[in-house]
């Protein structure tokens, strides 16, 4: 069956992303609190928090998070999935103009977040929503493409591939395509999704296109240090390796001044 790309990823968020470890992701999350804010973490943004994974791990570990999402039906996925605990709440906004009436300790904007805004003026309004939202000497972390490494393997991103997932009795089937645009430093990827289920033997599809900024460390730090922050350190991965040229991936820790 068809679904719209919004209610297909709100329904399989979980399998979407069953390859990532978010009880290591955060592990790293609070070894980067405990070794750069400058104030103690209790609370916590999860700016672009999609079905609330990190969320609800952090909250599960004693930290008050608010999540916040621009997909109604992410938020209310959340919600249900987070109803018995107590201090996690999540809501609908835009992540470039929060306007929270309290301020936080650190923020996260997992998977990508800040590669949905391709301009300039809405990476800095992102940037400064999020320093708006913090006090003074808490920490940001997100994590983005590198530019430099996308690029040197260009031809592996730009070759259709195909990947599987299984998560219990679902397997997910994933089709890309990249399309990389050198000059406006963005990407356009072709995306269909099949989920099977083999109890039931449902097939729900789904396809869609976006189109991700890619960012290169230089550019990062200027545009934090435009917004009210300080880069502390960068790494390949959530694994504290050091970031190369050749990194396709950054994590930034970033700290507000």
């Amino acid at each position: 069956m068809l679904v719209s790309s919004e209610d297909f990823y709100a329904q399989y968020y979980d399998i979407l992303y069953s390859h990532r470890n978010v009880k290591s992701e955060v592990d790293f999350l609070e070894k980067v609190f405990q070794k750069h804010a400058k104030r103690s973490v209790k609370k916590i943004l999860d700016v672009g928090c999609g079905t609330g994974i990190h969320s609800v791990e952090l909250a599960r570990r004693g930290y008050s998070v608010l999540g916040v999402d621009a997909s109604k039906v992410m938020i209310e996925r959340a919600r249900e999935k987070a109803k018995d605990i107590d201090n996690v709440s999540f809501m609908v906004a835009d992540a470039r103009h929060l306007k929270l009436p309290e301020k936080y300790d650190a923020a996260i904007a997992m998977y990508g977040v800040i590669s949905y805004f391709t301009t300039d003026e809405d990476a800095l309004d992102f940037l400064k929503s999020i320093r708006e939202s913090l006090e003074s000497g808490s920490i940001f972390v997100f994590d983005t493409w590198n530019m430099l490494g996308v690029l040197e393997k260009r031809v592996y991103y730009e070759t259709p591939s195909t990947h599987v997932r299984k998560y219990g009795s679902l397997i997910a089937l994933k089709e890309e395509s990249w399309r990389l645009n050198v000059l406006s430093q963005t990407s356009t990827a072709e995306i269909s999704w099949s989920v099977i289920d083999l109890k039931s033997g449902v097939i729900d599809t789904a396809s869609h296109t976006l189109v991700l900024r890619l960012f290169t460390p230089r550019e990062l730090k200027h545009l934090l240090r435009e917004s009210g922050f300080e880069v502390v350190t960068m790494f390949e991965d959530y694994t504290c390796k050091p970031i190369t040229e050749s990194s396709s991936e950054l994590v930034v820790v970033a700290r507000a001044v």
